[in-house]
């Protein structure tokens, strides 16, 4: 097997990487169906086109399971990769990741026979079809009174392709409107009245139909005595990739998520300064800073934004 201190100096990584997988008698297509890579990102990979590739992170997550599966030592493609892109991204200790992922076996490279995966999506979509006709016939034994509920499938395959390894999954996303609920005018009193007694960082949401008027939602940054709660909403639009740090200069994130649909959210709270990293800002549908909607900043450089927040508001 060839391994990488038999990488000729002036050959690129990515010409090596191709040279390795085809020495274990690999195609491009075993390589993306074991490392679940597109194919498009592979022959990004192997042609050395690092600028076509998405956010440096997507790449390092690409070439570690690429690594892996030719067994190459990861941290010495890595740190190759930064070499050749001239990259100062530190790479981390990798091995509580790849402690239980072991290289391709023989047995993997033998091809596999496509019917029986091609037989269970034939199942289920007769299932879905199934389950449509009887939902419909109920439907109509009601009446037409409830139309029947449409519910969206999520090809997870895909969202897990692109999104880098080791980074946290983003449960549901728990945002909801407030009810315009109708309120006595004595509890509308009671409430500006307290209002009045609190500091002024204090915010009270009243909902109301009284001729009184209601306290407004602020508009502009709120003081949590140094600390900061950050939310990052999914806009639906596309996939990305955020990470949290205390410090610009940190090796580590302290927080990091994919944010990938709609209902996918981030949140984070913590005194001090937080140094933000957006892969992708348009599929950032909304950031709340300390509870106020806050526009992300829009990125100097390609598409990635970073910027810093501190007592709830962004640090120019």
């Amino acid at each position: 097997m060839i391994q990488l201190d038999e990488k000729n100096p002036n050959e690129r990584l990515g010409d090596f990487l191709a040279r390795v997988r085809e020495s274990q008698g690999l195609s491009i297509e075993d390589l993306s169906e074991r490392t679940k890579i597109s194919l498009k990102m592979l022959h990004l990979i192997e042609t050395s086109d690092w600028k076509s590739l998405p956010v440096e992170a997507y790449v390092r997550s690409y070439l570690n399971s690429v690594s892996i599966k030719l067994g190459l030592d990861p941290k010495a493609i890595l740190k190759t990769y930064a070499e050749e892109v001239g990259s100062n991204f530190a790479v981390r200790d990798m091995e509580p990741m790849l402690k239980n992922i072991a290289p391709i076996t023989d047995e993997e490279k033998k091809p596999r026979s496509k019917a029986v995966p091609i037989a269970i999506v034939v199942i289920v979509a007769l299932f879905i079809v199934g389950l449509h006709i009887v939902t419909m016939g109920d439907t109509s034994s009601d009446g037409g009174a409830n139309p029947p509920a449409v519910v969206a499938a999520e090809d997870s395959s895909e969202v897990s392709q692109d999104m880098p390894e080791g980074a946290e999954a983003v449960p549901v996303d728990s945002i909801k409107d407030e009810k315009n609920e109708t309120v006595t005018q004595a509890e509308v009193d009671k409430a500006v009245k307290k209002a009045e007694n609190l500091p002024a960082s204090a915010t009270i949401f009243i909902s109301s139909t009284s001729k009184k008027d209601s306290v407004k939602a602020p508009t502009g940054p709120v003081s949590d005595n140094g600390r900061t709660k950050i939310e990052l909403v999914g806009s639906g639009e596309m996939r990305s990739w955020v990470g949290i740090k205390r410090d610009e200069d940190d090796d580590d994130f302290v927080k990091e998520a994919n944010i990938a649909t709609v209902d996918n959210k981030l949140v984070y709270t913590a005194s001090g300064t937080l140094y933000i990293v957006i892969g992708e800002p348009r599929a950032i549908g909304k950031m709340y800073l300390n509870g106020v909607e806050t526009p992300v900043p829009a990125p100097k450089f390609g598409r990635v934004v970073r910027f810093s927040v501190f007592d709830g508001r962004v640090l120019q």
